[in-house]
């Protein structure tokens, strides 16, 4: 037998079994009821929320040959409705806007409205990621989307609805789509896992709906990958698959900061290194944590709010008693500002320990004798070269080599054309660990 990826294998037919938009299901279905059907509808909204399966299924329920008006729910077997799920139907038209941008594409589509419908009620054109369409295809499209010829209807998909011209949105129904809610995809992935029979704890199920951000074909494509492992998987199996880092060791690092346990942070990023974690990726997963940390400070009800297992939130908020809510913003805020460097420099690992450890009690409690009041008193005002400025370095650092300096020099990714300000920072720093 074929193999068909979940996502599609379990793609909504009927309005019925669309996944976490209620109220858009209801309109449509009761637009089709009593036959109030505009010239022009708009769904937007964040990618796999359902967009253009509802667009699919809207084709099919004008369309379907299973009575002899529009229907709510289509039957699924008529020519009419199996051409569409097969994208072979003459008079239901999915346009990719994006390879199709030009007025003269658009030109081509309006010359096809004119055309009557082959074998079917109405003619459906489904314009999927419209704001790719250039500001002169949307002028061509104008007056054709307010007064299309009889029977003829568009459907306009896209995710950047702020890139459509108010005049385009004007002349069409707009529907929201939103990301879907936790519980829905849990709900949904279960039915999956029951039907393929797919060995996964309730934990990692919930996992993969958290990860996947309100995404449904995200959590389906992440569960298809994981039922090939052929084992009960878990929760570490899910981090594994996506590249994040577990929890726990994120947990143990946030643990690990507030002892000011500089050697076991080392250590826990030596080992994520080796087991494949990008550095951008363990400094983005660990701000989020910090993120997931503040919620925990300030609301510990707040449960729903965070992409975390229930052991681990209820660890998080009793460590989060002890952290002070001006603490962990201004870690946030470290990290953020961090980021930039981690991303763009040519050593990586090197300021993602920079980083992390710059949130150690002891970085933060210097004394001001270590500190330079930089805005009173810039050092790099009399620095005329780069030497001059790794010279300045090597007096706040005198135990670290000339080449560490330089290899740090090099490493930093000019501000606003300047080294001297990140640099004087870097120093602070690692003089803060000495």
């Amino acid at each position: 037998m074929t193999y068909q990826p979940l996502h599609l294998k379990y793609r909504p037919q009927s309005f019925a079994e669309l996944v976490g938009q209620r109220a858009i299901a209801t309109t449509l279905t009761n637009a089709i009821t009593s036959q109030r059907i505009a010239p022009a509808y708009l769904f937007t909204g964040p990618r796999g929320t359902g967009k253009t399966s509802s667009a699919r299924i809207f084709a099919k329920s004008l369309n379907c040959q299973h009575g002899d008006f529009p229907t709510p729910t289509p039957c699924g077997l008529c020519n009419s409705c199996t051409s569409i799920s097969k994208g072979l139907s003459l008079d239901v038209v999915e346009i990719d806007a994006a390879s199709n941008s030009g007025v003269e594409n658009i030109r081509q589509i309006i010359d096809r409205t004119h055309i009557i419908p082959v074998n079917s009620r109405y003619k459906v054109f489904v314009l999927d990621e419209v704001h790719s369409l250039s500001s002169q295809g949307f002028q061509a499209l104008l007056k054709t989307l307010e007064e299309p010829p009889k029977n003829v209807v568009f459907i306009l998909c896209t995710t950047e609805i702020h890139k459509v011209p108010a005049t385009i949105i004007s002349r069409c129904q707009r529907f929201d789509f939103k990301r879907i809610g936790v519980e829905d995809m849990i709900q949904h992935l279960n039915q999956i896992v029951n039907e393929e029979l797919i060995d996964i704890t309730p934990q990692a199920l919930r996992l993969v709906a958290q990860i996947s951000s309100g995404c449904l074909r995200d959590s389906q494509c992440l569960l298809d990958q994981l039922s090939l492992l052929n084992i009960t998987i878990d929760q570490n199996w899910v981090w594994e698959m996506v590249g994040n880092v577990p929890e726990y060791e994120l947990l143990t690092m946030v643990e690990r900061i507030a002892e000011n346990d500089s050697n076991s942070i080392i250590t826990i990023i030596r080992n994520l290194l080796e087991w494949g974690k990008e550095p951008l990726i363990i400094m983005q997963n660990l701000t989020s944590f910090y993120r997931d940390m503040l919620i925990a400070k300030t609301s510990p009800s707040s449960k729903e709010m965070v992409m975390l297992t229930e052991d681990t939130w209820q660890q998080l908020c009793q460590i989060a008693k002890d952290w002070e809510t001006t603490t962990i913003l201004a870690g946030q805020q470290h990290l953020r500002q961090c980021e930039v460097q981690v991303k763009l420099s040519t050593q990586p690992q090197l300021w993602l320990e920079v980083a992390i450890l710059g949130l150690l009690p002891a970085a933060n409690s210097t004394n001001s004798s270590q500190f330079i009041p930089i805005a009173e008193n810039p050092p790099w005002t009399n620095w005329k070269t780069p030497a001059d400025a790794i010279a300045w370095g090597q007096q706040k650092l005198p135990n670290m080599s000339l080449e560490s300096l330089q290899e740090h020099w090099n490493s930093l990714i000019p501000v606003n054309g300047k080294k001297a300000p990140i640099w004087v920072e870097t120093v602070q720093q690692l003089a803060s660990f000495r």
